[in-house]
């Protein structure tokens, strides 16, 4: 079962004691992967490192920085193949914790944002489970990796394996050995053609994917690896493959990552049983932790596979998992297209921001909805059109915090009379201009949702 469960109280943002489980791997692609996504400073890099807090032989300390200021004391528990291992701070006010015994069999493997290196170092060699032991959590926000570089000789000695993976995500398999210079300090050598440079003028990039196939090729099935940001300093074609390696391992691994990319989001992965947990943030309320529900995972994945609206889902309809509020879900593209159009005409400045391309049509605007509401949005206002107002009682009712109204057409488009089919008059004319007697009725309207989504 691995890690099914992580409650953390009084760590950084952690004011009350929040909860979030962890997907688990049925041998599917992307079955063990579990997707944490949240804004800038709500919380993610903090369940990473209450992660990386079991890991070290000795219990870590706890900074003032690390505790929240309200409570001065941390109490971090994990469900760990359903036994509960607790880490806690032994009192208020002091750094210095207790931990229950814990299952040395499970391992976690902790890849950290800032990936940096030294480009010289010293002569060192860890096996995984040596370097996991020797890197716990540190006192404060490293901006380089630890003891990488005794990774970088055990790598070296497992070459053809590793490069085997890096090649998968470079799409070229580099030459590369560690070399020694005069003054005894040890480099990363590429080799191009005729050429060489050495690890300082490696860029970001290519570090950074160096140690995240380090923190996969030599894990071994039923094991966790965590990645915080692994979409750093990569292109997005860089992005693409390390997402779909990613899913490959969590096919039989516990893989956990925290992210800001929508090409992280693997919406075919969520079918298989991924989770997909948003971190917020509110004054009163501290952190918070929203997971996506079963019933949420079943509807996106009759939405990627319905083939008459293949793009409800698509690339920038994914961005919703990282707003941080303020959604507009329309019935379609043409109504994702025109409703700026709309505000602009009426000068009603628009607060939120649309959903993609339309939650594919107004049956589709509860499922959409649904998904917001797992993820903890509030500010979310859906916009039918005037033959949809029978919906509007209905959704209300199942989404009390959010908000539904139907414009005063029966369409936001006029659209001329086909065969078998009437003419529609739209709340926009021909010319696309908004007509006079829906002037007034649709700018109240616009008003209220920008009011509604500040």
């Amino acid at each position: 079962m691995g890690l099914e469960r992580l409650t953390v109280e009084g760590y950084r943002g952690f004011t009350t004691e929040k909860s979030m489980e962890f997907a688990q791997p049925t041998g599917q692609v992307g079955s063990g992967l579990t997707v944490i996504t949240g804004s800038n400073n709500s919380g993610k890099s903090s369940i990473i490192e209450c992660l990386r807090a079991r890991a070290g032989h000795n219990t870590p300390s706890f900074t003032t920085g690390m505790r929240n200021a309200e409570l001065d004391k941390v109490t971090i528990k994990m469900t760990i193949n359903g036994v509960i291992e607790t880490l806690s701070s032994i009192r208020a006010g002091s750094s210095e914790t207790s931990r229950s015994p814990r299952d040395d069999e499970f391992q976690a493997f902790i890849l950290q944002s800032r990936r940096a290196f030294n480009s010289h170092f010293g002569k060192g060699q860890m096996s995984r489970t040596n370097y996991i032991n020797n890197t716990p959590l540190p006192t404060s926000r490293s901006s380089q990796l630890d003891s990488f570089s005794s990774r970088l000789f055990e790598i070296e000695r497992n070459q053809a394996a590793f490069n085997d993976e890096l090649k998968k995500v470079l799409g070229f398999e580099p030459k590369w050995s560690i070399d020694l210079n005069d003054t005894g300090a040890y480099f990363l050598k590429f080799v191009s053609g005729k050429h060489s440079h050495t690890s300082d003028g490696l860029g970001e990039g290519i570090v950074s994917v160096f140690a995240i196939v380090d923190a996969l090729y030599d894990s071994d099935p039923g094991s966790m690896v965590v990645i915080d940001e692994p979409e750093l300093s990569l292109h997005p074609s860089l992005q693409k493959r390390v997402a779909r390696m990613l899913a490959e391992y969590a096919k039989d691994r516990q893989i956990v990552i925290s992210t800001h990319s929508p090409y992280f989001v693997d919406l075919a992965a969520l079918g298989n049983g991924a989770h997909l947990v948003r971190v917020a943030t509110k004054e009163a309320e501290g952190t918070l932790i929203h997971e996506l529900s079963n019933a949420s995972k079943t509807a996106i994945a009759k939405l990627i596979r319905d083939i008459n609206n293949p793009h409800v889902l698509g690339l920038s309809a994914r961005e919703l998992f990282f707003q941080e509020d303020g959604v507009i879900l329309t019935e379609g593209q043409e109504d994702a297209v025109l409703y700026p159009e709309v505000f602009g005409q009426l000068s009603v400045a628009m607060s939120g921001a649309i959903f993609g391309w339309g939650v594919g049509g107004a049956d589709k605007m509860e499922k959409i909805a649904s998904i917001l509401d797992d993820l903890g949005f509030e500010k979310v206002v859906g916009i039918l059109d005037g033959d949809k107002e029978d919906l509007v009682p209905k959704l209300a009712d199942r989404f009390p915090r959010f908000h539904f109204m139907a414009i005063p057409a029966k369409d936001v488009r006029t659209k001329p009379a086909r065969e078998a089919t009437n003419s529609v008059k739209g709340l926009l004319d021909e010319k696309r201009v908004i007509r006079g007697e829906y002037y007034e009725p649709m700018k109240q309207m616009a008003l209220k949702i920008s009011d509604l989504l500040k």
